[in-house]
């Protein structure tokens, strides 16, 4: 078979770069919550609505360890916490400090370990430690309004970098139409005999083992686009996103996204992975 450039083949399943594609309902932590009704974060305490949004940064998280994160989060701003509000940066597993810290941090030359690099200045979701004294798993809902679409998709942007477990490390996205069971979409597991290389906005090539791969896709420090069909139609499409993490690993998504019927017409039978640019 030739495969296009910027196309894997995992599986049954074709992959490629740069496809654009319409959207009827959109998430990108940047204030962008189109056709979005509904939010909910177990880990976050209040209602999050206080700058318009549905999704705030104005309310506190449900834990007080510093290095811990369930929430959107940016370079530029300070995360609140339960103890001590809006006085925590990006946790160190997640921001690349190699030339320069995120808010309330400064420069780490040595840094191996982080993501989200001085290039990604938009808002994310941020991941990492979840495990601690308060929890375990941590789980989030995103509902769209989808009243008379067809052909319904679901596409977002995963970052991970660390050395993972499996099954200790979990990240789950799941999808209910008008509040029928969850069925899954996309799952992560380590790869447990493999590793992968990152490359810190500092220049260094760190290498870790137990990568995590995402419905056949290496997940690495640059973003990557991974979407798939819908079966089914409703009212409201509700995603679920469970998370159980514990130790030095970070895992970000971006740009929830419920495209517009026809838009995924390339996909035949499975999912895209379009490459994004490093941490852009």
């Amino acid at each position: 078979m030739k495969i296009s450039k910027g196309c894997t083949v995992a599986g049954a399943m074709m992959m490629c770069a740069g496809t654009a594609f319409a959207q009827s309902g959109v998430v990108d932590f940047d204030g962008t919550e189109t056709g979005l009704t509904g939010y909910t974060n177990d880990q976050i305490v209040g209602d999050g609505t206080t700058n318009g949004n549905l999704i705030s940064g104005e309310f506190f998280a449900n834990y007080s360890a510093s290095g811990d994160a369930f929430n959107p989060m940016s370079r530029s701003s300070l995360m609140p916490t339960e103890t001590d509000a809006g006085q925590v940066g990006m946790p160190f597993n997640i921001a690349d400090s190699s030339v320069a810290g995120p808010a309330g941090s400064g420069p780490f030359a040595g840094d191996t370990l982080g993501f989200a690099g001085v290039a990604k200045q938009d808002g994310f979701f941020g991941v990492t430690d979840t495990v601690n004294f308060n929890n375990t798993f941590a789980v989030a809902t995103f509902t769209f309004d989808v009243s008379g679409e067809t052909d319904l998709g679901f596409a977002v942007d995963v970052a991970a970098m660390g050395d993972f477990e499996d099954p200790e490390d979990v990240f789950l996205f799941e999808y209910s139409l008008d509040g029928s069971p969850f069925q899954p979409l996309f799952s992560a597991i380590a790869w447990e005999s493999g590793s992968t290389v990152y490359t810190m906005d500092g220049g260094a090539v760190v290498n870790l083992d137990d990568p995590l791969i995402m419905n056949g896709v290496l997940l690495n420090d640059v973003f990557q686009t991974i979407k798939t069909p819908i079966s089914g139609t409703g009212n409201s499409l509700t995603i679920r996103f469970t998370a159980r993490t514990d130790g030095g690993e970070g895992f970000g998504f971006d740009n929830l996204t419920v495209p517009t019927p026809g838009s995924l017409a390339l996909l035949g039978l499975g999912g895209l992975a379009a490459t994004r640019r490093r941490r852009a």
